[in-house]
């Protein structure tokens, strides 16, 4: 599948949104990934290739995907990234990967490190555009308060009841102690955890720890993403 370069938008100082259309149009659900190839020239250790978690909803019409860019120590993938010009394109694998809702109404625990938050945003976006129940508390760790889709998750609050946000901003951790204090009802609700592999890892045990089951866990990671 071709995905053609449209534009690029800043998110925070050090994250970036690219926007992408495809020569046919494609249907996948919201919190799904691809695998994409971006050749170029001299390609550093890591390639030129990427899994990426689509950041827009099926009903946006383009395929949205956004990282987290230092333009001083960005991999030879991320600075081809950044020069893409309109028009441009690059190959990807057809949506995949199981890091989805199937029933909104279940109680849910969405855990996000940094630019873990990415499908979550598009989980968001299509339940609020298909109107479906938001029962959602959302433990969104940062490193500081330049926060990544911090407008659009408040803006999706202050209409559903049920969203709730809690934020771990450094030197604040999310772990046993921090899920303990913000989430009244452990017994119930499915726990998202999408971050760097180190902090999934991490939140996979601690959540051992409080008597959350793997059959209550879904796991996302972001290879090569310190952790937050």
């Amino acid at each position: 599948m071709k995905l053609t370069f449209v534009e690029k938008q800043r998110e925070t100082k050090d994250c970036f949104s690219f926007f992408f259309q495809t020569e046919q149009p494609i249907s996948w659900k919201a919190g799904q990934y691809l695998h994409i190839t971006l050749p170029h020239q001299n390609p550093d250790a890591r390639g030129i290739k990427r899994y990426v978690t689509i950041a827009s909803a099926p009903y946006e019409g383009h395929i949205r995907i956004t990282m987290r860019i230092d333009p001083l120590h960005s991999s030879s993938f991320k600075k081809a990234l950044m020069d893409l010009r309109k028009g441009e394109s690059m190959e990807s694998s057809d949506p995949r990967g199981n890091f989805t809702v199937d029933d909104p109404s279940q109680p849910m625990i969405w855990i996000a490190g940094g630019i873990g938050i990415t499908p979550y945003r598009s989980i968001l976006a299509d339940l609020d555009y298909r109107r479906e129940p938001i029962n959602v508390q959302l433990l969104y760790a940062n490193r500081d308060r330049d926060i990544v889709f911090k407008d659009t998750l408040e803006n999706i609050a202050r209409t559903h009841e049920h969203f709730r946000i809690s934020y771990a901003v450094d030197p604040i951790r999310i772990n046993a102690d921090f899920i303990h204090k913000n989430v009244p009802d452990l017994a119930l609700p499915i726990f998202y955890l999408s971050g760097p592999l180190s902090m999934v890892n991490m939140l996979e045990q601690e959540l051992h720890v409080l008597g959350i089951p793997d059959t209550r866990i879904k796991t996302d990671h972001f290879p090569g993403y310190e952790a937050i």
